[in-house]
C-alpha cells in the first residue's frame, strides 16, 4: 500500500512540475524599441511612434511611463501574446515590462 501511495505522489509531482514553465532562456534587448510598465502605456507609446505623435511620445517618456530600449540588457520572457507583444523581466530584476517580440534576440 505504501508503494502505491509513493508511486501516485511521484506521478502527481512529475505532472505538476511539467505544467510549470521552465524556460530560462536568456535574451538580450535590441536598441530603440518601445517599452513600458503597463499594457496601456505600451500601446499608447507604440501607437505614438507609429503615428508620429510627438506630444504623446514625449509625455509618456517625461513621466517615466515608457521609454526606448537599450541594447544588451539580459532578460527573460515572462509571457508571450498573439499580437507580438510580450512581457519580459530583467535577469537581475523583478519588475515586468511590456515590449515587442522583435525587441529581443537570444543571447
Amino acid at each position: 500500500m505504501k508503494k502505491i501511495i509513493v508511486i501516485i505522489c511521484t506521478v502527481f509531482l512529475l505532472l505538476a512540475s511539467a505544467a510549470i514553465p521552465s524556460d530560462n532562456t536568456v535574451y538580450v534587448t535590441k536598441k530603440n524599441y518601445p517599452m513600458a510598465l503597463t499594457k496601456e502605456d505600451f500601446e499608447m507609446f507604440h501607437q505614438s511612434i507609429l503615428n508620429d505623435d510627438a506630444a504623446v511620445f514625449l509625455k509618456l517618456r517625461q513621466e517615466g511611463r515608457a521609454w526606448l530600449s537599450r541594447a544588451g540588457v539580459e532578460v527573460y520572457i515572462v509571457e508571450t501574446y498573439d499580437s507580438g507583444k510580450i512581457k519580459i523581466k530583467p535577469k537581475d530584476g523583478t519588475q515586468e515590462i511590456w515590449t515587442l517580440q522583435e525587441a529581443l534576440e537570444k543571447k
